[in-house]
């Protein structure tokens, strides 16, 4: 278990006093499983009895496009340089409110370098911060995907913890605690691989410890990674399925609930799994199905972003097409058909059944967008450190006819706000002497927008952590 500092002091205390009132943890029976040759836990292959299926409503807000830049942090310096302009952060994500459902906390977690930060919003201080580049970490272990979960420590989830899991090079996952300040598990993916890579990670939403690792060579792993037994957090992590490659790297992963669909954007090609329990736990093949996304000036479907907007709403970018695809699985899975190898299956996701977001035409490549479900603003930066922020509320509700409603085709929809780039002072920087932050390109690798989207969070390839804030500006936001 490695330490966390926690605004420069020991949390060993602290994890001491939180962890005594806590209970719970894997199985003491322990059986043969996944394949790995080691005495392992028993698994459960059902869904966790916590897990309660909902979708909030959409609620639409008055002003999305009204945002301000309210903090520019460089959290992620290598050896704490405070002029490090090289550094790339790849993931940020919010918390997820274990007290209330479909909601989020103030704190977003940032993975980049060899770190990740977990900072308060609000007042944008970095309350924790673990670093990989200590005593276990070499230099190339860069960390490139993270995903939160709420982990259920009874049967009925009325006592959780929140931890997060981060990945990349080398094939190590991470798995913190960040509520005590301890990073208590460590494993790899491909341990007899060096040069193997996770470029995304994903928690089961009905299945809080299992964990879905995407890799550089197009193979996705299912991981459980059990519930840790507090206050030592014994546990191991168990491999349960590797799903084989169809394409090449994994970039992104998501899930639908309601169709048990888990969902990868590949390097080429976007691609759902039917996750049935009883097939995992046989080991039999998962049915597949290829959304075939259309040809734009020739260019393929290098899909280099996923998420969901709706449980049932997909939205997918796909690299050089200049827009943003949002679809509905259920209307694009009536229309599949067997595949020409007569094993899976495929589906045409025609121009009638998509909303597309004109969107930049850069030809760089991972720029990952962020959604708020309950707001339905979309939020994707591009290669200028600018960010596009989309309201798709009407669409998506039926107030303005669309093929997310079974309506009409339409052209590109135009966001409501491009936010650029501000005009930064950046001391540091010219002291070091080193060149303007803008003087390259600044690409937004990723954004994250909170619940009701009050808050936009963008990280960049120039190692800042951008946070936006709805509203009009106020005296004291910097």
């Amino acid at each position: 278990m490695e330490e966390v500092k926690y605004d420069n002091k020991s949390t060993s205390d602290i994890m001491s006093e939180k962890s005594k009132s806590r209970t719970g943890g894997p199985a003491a029976k322990r059986v043969k499983a996944g394949g790995r040759g080691v005495p392992l836990r028993k698994i459960e292959y059902k869904f966790d009895a916590s897990y309660r299926f909902g979708e909030r409503p959409v609620e639409k807000v008055d002003d999305p496009s009204d945002f301000h830049p309210q903090y520019f942090l460089r959290t992620h310096s290598k050896n704490n340089d405070p002029a490090d302009v090289q550094t790339q952060i790849w993931q940020c994500s919010f918390e997820p409110n274990p007290e209330k459902a479909h909601s989020m906390t103030n704190v977003v977690a940032t993975c980049g370098g060899s770190s990740v930060c977990f900072i308060n919003v609000d007042d944008g201080e970095v309350v924790l911060k673990y670093n990989r580049s200590t005593k276990m970490a070499t230099a190339g272990e860069n960390l490139y995907a993270q995903v939160w979960t709420t982990l259920p420590l009874d049967s009925m989830g009325l006592e959780t913890m929140n931890i997060l899991a981060a990945a990349g090079a080398r094939s190590t996952v991470l798995l913190i605690h960040p509520e005590v300040g301890v990073c208590y598990q460590m494993f790899r993916t491909v341990p007899n691989k060096a040069a193997a890579v996770v470029c995304a990670l994903l928690f089961h939403p009905k299945k809080a410890a299992w964990l879905f690792c995407g890799h550089e060579d197009g193979q996705i792993q299912l991981w459980d990674v059990g519930i840790p037994a507090l206050p030592r957090y014994d546990t191991t992590p168990v491999h349960l399925l590797t799903i084989p490659a169809v394409a090449r790297d994994v970039y992104n992963l998501t899930f639908s609930c309601t169709h048990d669909l888990l969902i990868a954007g590949c390097d080429g090609g976007l691609f759902g799994w039917k996750i049935d329990m009883q097939k995992i736990e046989t080991n039999d093949r998962l049915e597949r199905t290829e959304f075939l996304l259309p040809e734009v000036d020739g260019n393929g479907s290098v899909l280099d972003s996923v998420c969901m907007l709706r449980d049932d709403l997909l939205a997918a970018k796909c690299a050089l097409h200049g827009q943003i695809y949002i679809f509905s699985i259920s209307r694009s899975l009536k229309k599949r058909t067997m595949a020409k190898s007569g094993s899976q299956f495929e589906t045409q996701v025609t121009d009638d059944l998509m909303l597309k977001l004109k969107w930049s035409n850069t030809d760089n490549y991972y720029m990952n967008m962020g959604v708020d479900p309950i707001s339905c603003i979309l939020v994707c930066g591009d290669d200028k450190g600018a960010l596009w922020v989309y309201n798709v509320a009407d669409y998506v509700t039926g107030k303005v006819s669309s093929p997310l409603t079974e309506g009409s085709q339409l052209p590109p929809i135009e966001p409501v706000k491009i936010l650029d780039w501000p005009e930064l002072e950046d001391a540091e920087v010219e002291k070091a002497r080193k060149l303007r932050l803008d003087t390259y390109d600044i690409v937004v690798d990723k954004c994250a927008v909170s619940p009701g989207g009050h808050h936009i969070v963008a990280v960049t390839s120039n190692n800042m952590v951008c946070i936006w804030k709805r509203g009009k500006e106020e005296d004291g936001d910097n």
